[in-house]
């Protein structure tokens, strides 16, 4: 009684709000008092709740208003603000690292276990907090975690004595619970909807047997004789007050029977007068709703709401709450019992009655629950009732998917003695079935293996991919029976069947030719095929190394030193070269029809075949057989030799055997064009090919390039650039103050690798045409350029005005250059220099011009090119090389973009 008057006091102190509510400490009390003191407590929370004054107030007529709810309690799973916190079943890792120690070292023995304890910690990540929110570390103990944020976490760590040598670092890893960790109880997703969603509908009609009570509004409406319309309430004392007629008693009765009794009295008051009676404004009925539910206590609910409305207004039960033992409590008895499982799976809603006032709704802790998992069709935690088995309890899951796998049913049971037992429960057998499960069980219930039985399964390149009926005969030409399965591009030459001889263990490899198939039906070529086989179809386009691969891939797993692994190699002259499953009975011939065939450069008078032999497990030895290509693919038996494991057939080139090579001649020829060219032939013969030079043809410029030689430009270009960049680099260093010098080499350095190799061959093409020069050998992409005849001579470099001029027999070199404005500055003087228009470069040691100014030695088509003083800018002797090659690239690239 104490007890009792203790939670009275503290629920008194409390009640001044629209509605009363049990604190979780409430509740505790409350569920601790005997039956009989319980409900007395409860009957005095009703008297306090109404007197309160919170639920209901009165009117200026005295009439009772209706209670409003109460607010909808805040969902279970909402995040609080403000950074993650540890819960129970979170994943962690630690980062680990120890913690300098100032001053001396630790001694080789601590330190020895320092390290030790650190590669412990950190070898057990990840680590996942226990059911009560502890981390576990071996050597350390357990840590309280739960409530804390990582931070919190990392100092709490450092907190502890035995960690103190370490530095750890605490991150939670936000993982979403996969397989049977992620499943949910069952049924409590009902009651996490919208609670206005649970609750009664005020537009349809009001049952016949509702019982009328004080609040309710009855709507009469008198037409005949007499017309009138009157909303009289139902008043405390259970009576409404009727004008003409007086007062009359309706509490307690039926909806139906007020209806006959205000028609009775009206057509006893008033001759040839009709009436209709309709239900108003309905009364608020005060219920409670206690037990394991998210927000216990005291609600004001619509006279037409059911226990599953009130459930909704307290927030639903919660996890720890039974679904199937809901019980309606009335004048403290129990009337009914509600099993939420009836609505969800059977929508069974006889049990979820109307609520009169006064009701208690009461949810007892859940009872026992098993967990069903895999291939059924409602995977979820289930509470039953009774015993129940491995039968039941599927059926509770909906019944098993299609693609479940009977006989592996099994029950996984943790006895807290014996560790995890799992007992099997083959749902093919009464027993199985039959078998009880226990509270805390999880039932299992695999997939069935989706691997091939009687079918055979057709992929790659085909029109219609898929798993077709395996029958008794059936061959590769009842798979594919025409070309027009194929996609183009189609090798029908070599397809591919990969064969389990012996299922998940032993593995073979066939091919089939569907030409010779389909030629000859039902032959040996026509390939018989067997369950679960897959038949690949090769696309020529791409190629078959993506699925070869993975079949020796396969075949090398199962390899052994007994049994070497099935692989032949084909290369050379064949169109896929490769290594390939080696099929049994293979042959020479069947190796080439592996690699996609001969190219068309293929040598059929000799192949080689390398065979490598293990000699009494000792030694391996080479033997090389030499193979007449083109009798073994005819089928002679000599050459036609089996292939055995590690084979390479190499299929040799037609000697001399190349691509058509071109070479191009432009410019000042009878016919210029593109022309192939055979092996070894020359400029001269080709000239001749091409009608010779014309009379305008300006023959001692011309321009021959080859494409090696730009690639070989392009090299010497990187690195005199790389060079020329060091030398800048070392220049800004050592002395700052040659800024300008810098500079220019900069601007140089620039030039340098924005050039573009031409690949120019300096040529002597008159001696060439005379037979008194070395001829040049033709190479693929070779381009001879004969230029109209030249009357130009170009001045370049350090002169005042970069220009052209006519040629005068009469001009020297230094006249050149004074109708150019002479030199600049920086012009370096001595080492001035003639290109000639065939690209040879004469400097002045080689010519009678530069010993005595003869204007001779200057011919139509030269380029003068005055270089620049290196000396009078920075002693750096890359420079003269380096503005000698961008002049010189310059002249060449300007003769070959004239065409």
């Amino acid at each position: 009684m104490l007890l009792a008057a203790g939670l009275l006091m503290t629920f008194a102190s409390a009640s001044h709000g629209q509605s009363v509510s049990l604190t979780p400490e409430q509740q505790r009390m409350l569920n601790q008092l005997p039956p009989s003191q319980r409900e007395a407590a409860l009957e005095q929370l009703r008297n306090l709740r109404v007197s309160s004054g919170g639920q209901q107030q009165a009117d200026a007529n005295g009439e009772d208003q209706a209670m409003p709810a109460l607010p909808r309690p805040a969902p279970e799973d909402e995040e609080p603000e403000g950074p993650p916190v540890f819960a129970s079943g979170d994943t962690l890792v630690l980062n680990v690292s120890a913690r300098e120690r100032e001053g001396s070292a630790l001694p080789p023995g601590e330190q020895q276990g320092r390290d030790a304890l650190m590669q412990r910690l950190l070898k057990g990540n990840p680590y996942k907090l226990d059911s009560l929110g502890r981390l576990v570390l071996a050597g350390v103990g357990e840590i309280p975690l739960s409530g804390l944020t990582e931070e919190q976490a990392t100092m709490r760590l450092a907190a502890e004595p035995s960690l103190s040598q370490l530095r750890i670092d605490v991150n939670r890893l936000p993982l979403e619970p996969v397989g049977v960790e992620a499943l949910e109880p069952f049924g409590y997703e009902l009651f996490e909807q919208d609670p206005e969603r649970l609750q009664p509908n005020r537009a349809v009609p009001v049952a016949a047997d509702y019982i009328v009570g004080p609040g309710d509004t009855l709507r009469i409406q008198l037409f005949g004789n007499q017309n009138a319309d009157y909303e009289l309430p139902v008043e405390r004392n259970g009576m409404i007050r009727f004008p003409e007629i007086g007062p009359i008693s309706v509490a307690g009765r039926t909806y139906a029977s007020v209806q006959e009794l205000i028609g009775e009295r009206v057509r006893e008051q008033f001759i040839g007068t009709q009436v209709s009676v309709t239900l108003g404004e309905l009364r608020a009925l005060q219920v409670f709703v206690v037990g394991d539910v998210k927000s216990p206590g005291s609600y004001a609910v619509d006279p037409m709401s059911t226990i599953t409305s009130a459930l909704a207004l307290s927030g639903g039960v919660a996890r720890q709450g039974s679904l199937r033992r809901i019980q309606l409590k009335r004048q403290g008895e129990v009337v009914q019992t509600l099993d939420v499982y009836d609505v969800l799976l059977r929508g069974d809603t006889r049990g979820d009655v109307r609520l009169q006032s006064g009701d208690v709704v009461f949810v007892p802790p859940v009872g026992t629950r098993v967990t069903v998992a895999g291939e059924v069709n409602r995977p979820a935690i289930y509470e039953y009732r009774g015993a129940a088995n491995v039968e039941d309890v599927i059926g509770l899951a909906g019944g098993l998917k299609p693609t479940a796998y009977k006989p592996g049913v099994k029950i996984e049971r943790l006895d807290p003695g014996a560790g995890l037992l799992v007992l099997e429960a083959n749902q093919n057998d009464a027993a199985g079935r039959a078998l009880k499960v226990a509270d805390g069980d999880t039932v299992v219930v695999p997939k069935g293996v989706a691997q091939l039985e009687q079918a055979v399964r057709l992929v790659g390149n085909v029109q219609r991919p898929g798993d077709y009926q395996w029958r008794d005969g059936l061959r590769i030409t009842d798979l594919i029976r025409r070309s027009r399965d194929l996609k183009e591009n189609s090798d029908l030459n070599y397809v591919l069947i990969r064969r389990e001889v012996v299922p998940n263990a032993e593995l073979a490899v066939v091919s089939a030719d569907l030409q010779a198939a389909w030629r000859s039906p039902n032959s040996p070529a026509d390939v018989p095929l067997k369950p679960r086989d897959t038949v690949y179809v090769f696309d020529l386009e791409v190629g078959r190394e993506h699925i070869v691969s993975p079949l020796i891939d396969e075949l090398r797993l199962r390899s052994s030193r007994t049994r070497p692994l099935p692989v032949a190699r084909v290369g050379g002259q064949v169109n896929a070269g490769g290594e390939y499953p080696l099929e049994s009975g293979m042959r020479i011939a069947d190796l080439v029809r592996a690699g996609g065939g001969l190219d068309e450069s293929a040598y059929l008078a000799e192949a080689e075949l390398t065979r490598y032999e293990l000699v009494n497990g000792e030694a391996r030895e080479t033997e090389l057989i030499e193979i007449d290509l083109e009798a073994a693919l005819a089928g002679d038996p000599a050459y036609n030799v089996p292939v055995q494991s590690f084979d390479y057939l190499n299929i040799k080139e037609i000697p001399r055997w190349r691509d058509q090579e071109f070479v191009e001649v432009l410019g000042e020829v009878a016919f210029p064009g593109r022309y192939p060219i055979k092996q070894g032939e020359t400029l001269r013969h080709l000239l001749e090919r091409a009608g010779g030079p014309t009379d305008m043809a300006f023959v001692e410029g011309s321009v021959f390039t080859r494409e090696a030689l730009k690639d070989r430009e392009r090299e010497q270009l990187d690195v005199l650039a790389n060079r020329l960049e060091g030398d800048l680099a070392s220049m800004s260093l050592s002395d700052p103050g040659q800024s300008q010098a810098v500079s220019t080499g900069r601007a140089l350095l620039e030039q340098l690798r924005n050039a573009k190799p031409v690949g120019r061959l300096v040529i002597d093409l008159p001696g060439i045409i005379a037979g008194t020069a070395d001829d040049v050998i033709l190479r693929d992409g070779d381009r001879l350029i004969i230029p109209v005849l030249a009357q130009e001579v170009t001045v370049i470099g350090e002169v005042q005005y970069t220009t052209s001029h006519l040629h005068d027999p009469s001009l020297a070199r230094d006249d050149y250059i004074d109708k150019s404005g002479g030199f600049t500055r920086k012009a370096d003087k001595a080492r001035t220099y003639v290109v000639r228009a065939n690209g040879e470069v004469v400097v002045g040691s080689q010519s009678r011009f530069f010993a005595r100014s003869a204007g001779m030695d200057v011919q139509p088509g030269d380029t003068i090119v005055v270089p620049l003083h290196a000396d009078r800018v920075k002693p750096i002797t890359l420079w003269s090389s380096a503005t000698q090659i961008v002049y010189n690239l310059a002249i060449a690239a300007a003769a070959v973009n004239s065409f």
